[in-house]
């Protein structure tokens, strides 16, 4: 009859011999580790992803929240609009010695700037002014569009349609873009964009890694758009590598018959100018 050991680990039978308990060999332990490995290789970009569109659906929830804000002001102020630029009348303020990169500007600053403009008593927090995938030093990404009482641009839509001051101007809210996730260094605070030829003004970063980018519009409404022309795409990388928004200033901006500058032109100014 075997004698029976406490841990388990072996048994010394009468006639001298052992016989393995539970445990592993190292061979059994290193297939473990490697079964652990391969699963972590499928998993970890699966839960990258989902990591990123739960920053994607906060961002979509911001820049809805600011269309939200803006409904507020407009509703209060008998249909007119806030300047779509920064300005003492405007949604957001200039920070102050910073006029033209406020990214470079102390945190409180930047702060400022936000709460001193005509939006915020509507929101009462400075969150959803920034996307959670911006950098530390961007505190304001969403930007308004020039169509919507911005400074006036009439290079970029001269002849075609003019900038609205009134929501009652408006004449398809779920088409028309209110706010964007842009760059910082789009200083003014407002986004523009040709209406009278196939040329981007300004492009959009790429933050959320699929090609795309979030806008809310004047029913409130706030989605992701993805891009379809790889010209889009490519343009939007190369500015964001260069720290501008100025699409203009690039060769690449004029993009004939790309469906995403075509789309972007319409949601901005209401129709095609060209």
């Amino acid at each position: 009859m075997p004698l029976k050991r406490l841990d388990g680990k072996s048994r010394l039978h009468a006639g001298g011999g052992r016989t393995r308990g539970p445990g592993f060999t190292l061979i059994e332990l290193l297939v473990v580790i490697a079964i652990i490995a391969t699963l972590l290789s499928i998993l970890m970009p699966a839960l990258k992803r989902v990591k990123e569109a739960g920053k994607r659906t906060l961002c979509i929830f911001n820049a809805k929240s600011l269309a939200v804000g803006w409904t507020l002001y407009v509703e209060e102020h008998d249909g007119r609009f806030p300047k779509s630029h920064t300005a003492d009348d405007g949604w957001i303020r200039v920070v102050t010695g910073y006029p033209t990169n406020p990214e470079m500007a102390p945190a409180e600053l930047q702060l400022e700037a936000l709460e001193k403009g005509l939006l915020y008593p509507y929101l009462n927090t400075t969150d959803i002014y920034r996307c959670p995938v911006a950098k530390k030093d961007e505190l304001r990404t969403y930007s308004m569009t020039h169509a919507l009482n911005g400074v006036p641009a009439t290079e970029a839509h001269s002849g075609t349609t003019k900038i609205l001051k009134r929501f009652d101007e408006i004449k398809n809210t779920g088409n028309r873009i209110l706010f964007l996730d842009d760059f910082v260094r789009d200083w003014d605070a407002c986004w523009m964009i040709y209406n009278n030829q196939a040329k981007w003004w300004n492009t959009t970063p790429i933050r959320h890694g699929s090609g795309g980018n979030v806008f809310s519009f004047a029913d409130t409404h706030s989605e992701f758009w993805s891009w379809s022309d790889q010209r889009t795409i490519d343009l939007a990388e190369q500015c964001y590598q260069d720290d501008t928004p100025n699409a203009l200033d690039y060769p690449e901006s004029v993009q004939a018959g790309n469906p995403d500058l075509i789309r972007m032109q319409i949601a901005v100014w209401g129709k095609l100018g060209y």
